[in-house]
């Protein structure tokens, strides 16, 4: 089941008290992903460009990871998925709330005007 299929599926249910009994044991299904190479070096620059501090709320990372290095995870502001470029000047540092805004979020279109507005080396695609 995919994220987007579970989603939809939690959407259907009707609220209730009754805790379920859920999966002791839950199937395993194997998939086949695409996945994008990323360019490190545009991933180190705007995790250095953004200094700590998500790019979208302008607050710091959450917490730190276990190298000392602040979480922010590089969000692409037009999708790799809808011809994004992966260059810094369509990525920017999100915490992960601000980042699944972006994905999942009902103003994630006006989130990504406001980006657009605040971060100087974007460049709309």
């Amino acid at each position: 089941t995919t994220r987007e299929e579970l989603e939809a599926k939690v959407r259907d249910l009707p609220s209730t008290a009754a805790m379920p009994t859920g999966q002791s044991n839950p199937e395993r299904k194997t998939t086949t992903v695409d996945t994008f190479v990323r360019d490190a070096r545009v991933v180190r620059y705007v995790l250095d460009a953004a200094d700590g501090n998500c790019e979208v709320c302008g607050n710091p990372s959450p917490f730190f990871k276990e190298d000392g290095e602040p979480f922010l995870e590089v969000n692409h502001v037009k999708r790799l998925a809808d011809g994004g470029s992966d260059t810094a000047k369509n990525a920017i540092a999100a915490c992960p709330n601000c980042h699944r805004e972006f994905h999942y979020g009902a103003n994630r279109d006006a989130l990504r005007v406001l980006v657009y507005s605040k971060v100087g080396r974007l460049v709309a695609e």
